[in-house]
């Protein structure tokens, strides 16, 4: 496994355990075990795209990213597609958050 995969796949494990950990201490448990898995999904998701996007961008870099370039492009990166997820959940149409909901009584 060449220096930036093992870059990124560090990177990746440890934003992944640091978010859930951050989000269980700050929030507290889920309410349902469907929060759970969406939590856990999306910050899955959210580090391993980071993850993918900065070893694309370093695996052909002479020379080789160090280990802090690499985690301030990848920090970067996580937060940038924070920003960009946040914003399209925004716009999004969802209605539970838009129209009361209908008990039929």
């Amino acid at each position: 496994m060449s220096l930036v995969a093992k870059q990124a796949f560090a990177c990746w494990i440890a934003a992944f355990a640091l978010i859930i950990a951050a989000l269980f201490a700050f929030l507290g448990a889920p309410q349902s075990a469907g929060g759970a898995g969406e939590a856990v999904g999306r910050a899955f998701a959210h580090t391993g795209f980071a993850a993918l996007f900065c070893w694309l961008l370093a695996r052909r870099k002479s020379p080789p990213w160090s280990w802090g370039r690499f985690l301030l492009v990848y920090v970067a990166m996580v937060f940038v597609l924070a920003v960009i997820a946040n914003a399209g959940r925004a716009h999004a149409f969802e209605p539970s958050m838009l129209a009361p909901v209908n008990t039929g009584s």
